[in-house]
Formats: structure tokens, C-alpha cells, sequence
């Protein structure tokens, strides 16, 4: 189970993937929404989609003529804020250890 967990971690440790997640938090979209939206290239979101589906952290369905993308669980993205909140919470301790 470590080795797994190892690999989540792994997988979340990109930024750009970390930004595609942060998008689709909201609702789902296309790979062009998401390209609009992080201004990343096509060819660089659709790698980045890859690895997440391959990690199960995403899922996609064809609509219409589009492949739209979702996050699998909204556990994923609690995870993510988590994160983000022991970050400012080590960022503010070193601060106040510097004064």
C-alpha cells in the first residue's frame, strides 16, 4: 500500500497537473476549456490528462464530439487544500521564527 501511496504523491507532484486539477474542481471540461483556461498547449494538457487517468485521479467521457475530463473524487481535491494549508501554516511558523 506505501508503494501506492508513493505513487499518488508522485503523480500530484506537478505543478501542471496540480493546475489541471484545480480547474476541473469545479465541473468538468473539455481538453480545449482546459487549454483555455491554464494556457498550456493541447499537447501538453493531453500528456498531463494521461498520467492523471492513468493514476484513476481523473476520468473522461465523450461528449458530443469533445472528451470531457472530471476529477474521480472530491476527496481529491480536499487532499490538494490540505496540502495547501500546511504549507501557509509552515510558511507563516518560519516566519515567525525569523523575527
Amino acid at each position: 500500500m506505501i508503494e501506492i501511496q508513493a505513487e499518488f504523491f508522485k503523480t500530484m507532484g506537478s505543478a501542471t497537473r496540480l493546475q489541471i486539477l484545480n480547474i476541473l474542481r469545479e465541473h468538468p471540461l473539455s481538453v480545449s476549456e482546459i487549454c483555455q483556461a491554464t494556457n498550456l498547449p493541447q499537447g501538453t494538457v493531453s500528456r498531463q490528462l494521461t498520467i492523471l487517468r492513468g493514476a484513476g485521479i481523473v476520468i473522461s467521457r465523450r461528449l458530443g464530439n469533445a472528451k470531457v475530463y472530471q476529477i474521480t473524487d472530491d476527496k481529491i481535491a480536499e487532499v490538494c487544500d490540505m496540502v495547501r494549508t500546511i504549507l501557509i501554516e509552515q510558511i507563516h511558523k518560519q516566519s515567525q521564527s525569523i523575527k
